[in-house]
């Protein structure tokens, strides 16, 4: 009933303001009061405020004048949002009844993984940058290394797990723990799968060092780089605080700052692997001198 009061009124507004033969012969002359389409806007505000139609009542078609949607505060140009249209809450019940506890728990555990993740990485590279590792050589007992990556694991456990009590989501078991049977952005979900999965291995190898060669375990060390790039593609993705910029900025110069790290301990260790080699062919050469 308001939406038809409000076209009926917006049409008698539209029809009292027109322009017409007779108010010309009276002496009116302004353009800015006509309304060639009587859809209670003038053609110059159709025009130069809310690029409508003026020569077309309802310009986007979905059954209410443009005056009208202006006055309710739709938009005349987008078909989908119209005047009296049932709210979301009203269009899914369940969003309105969801409990938000279990997605601030995917949220938080997800921030508190990634933090870990993020450490335990920083962690490692630090080793041949003298001034961090000074900084950071109390926390470098293997022990706490170790139990630093398993809670990044236990953290990022819980976040998907949770997923599955988000009523929003509807996640199931299969789509938390099997890649690309998510029905929501299957492809970066998958990224997070991976991830965590590789966590584990590269977790479980440090926790089995004392099983495996040395050489073992740092090509399973290095599967922390593929790992590392797949949680922030998902996290950058998928992350619903990512929308804001504060939080992305900081999430950005954060991570830049480990990429550098990660380039200058790679070349720390070709010059290490050169200068080796060099000390390796001066002594051989010089045991050959000895000899003759």
């Amino acid at each position: 009933m308001v939406i038809a009061f409000i076209g009926v009124f917006s049409f008698g507004f539209a029809r009292a303001e027109q322009l017409t033969p007779t108010a010309i012969g009276q002496g009116i002359t302004d353009v800015s009061v006509v309304d060639s389409d009587s859809d209670g806007l003038s053609d110059q505000l159709e025009i130069k405020t809310y690029k409508t139609d003026p020569k077309k009542a309802d310009t986007d078609g979905d059954g209410f004048f443009d005056g009208t949607e202006v006055t309710v505060g739709t938009d005349p140009l987008d078909a989908k949002i119209f005047p009296g249209m049932p709210s979301e809450q009203e269009l899914n019940p369940k969003v309105k009844n969801e409990n938000p506890l279990p997605w601030y728990i995917v949220r938080a555990s997800g921030f508190v993984a990634f933090s870990l993740l993020y450490l335990s990485i920083l962690l490692g590279l630090t080793i041949r940058v003298p001034f961090l590792h000074k900084l950071f050589a109390p926390l470098y007992a293997m022990q706490g290394h170790c139990w630093i990556a398993f809670q990044a694991i236990l953290f990022a456990l819980i976040h998907g797990v949770m997923l599955m009590f988000d009523t929003y989501t509807k996640f199931r078991f299969v789509d938390v723990f099997i890649m690309y049977a998510s029905p929501i952005s299957p492809g970066l979900v998958a990224f997070g799968i991976a991830a965590f999965y590789l966590m584990i291995i590269v977790t479980a190898s440090s926790y089995a060092r004392k099983f495996i060669s040395q050489k073992t375990w740092r090509t399973m060390h290095f599967l922390n780089i593929i790992l590392y790039i797949f949680v922030i593609i998902h996290a950058y993705k998928l992350g619903t605080d990512m929308q804001n910029d504060t939080v992305r900025i900081v999430f950005m110069s954060a991570n830049g700052f480990l990429v550098l790290l990660m380039f200058f301990n790679m070349f720390s260790r070709i010059i290490q692997n050169i200068s080796r080699k060099k000390d390796a062919n001066a002594a051989s050469g010089g045991a050959n001198m000895i000899r003759r």
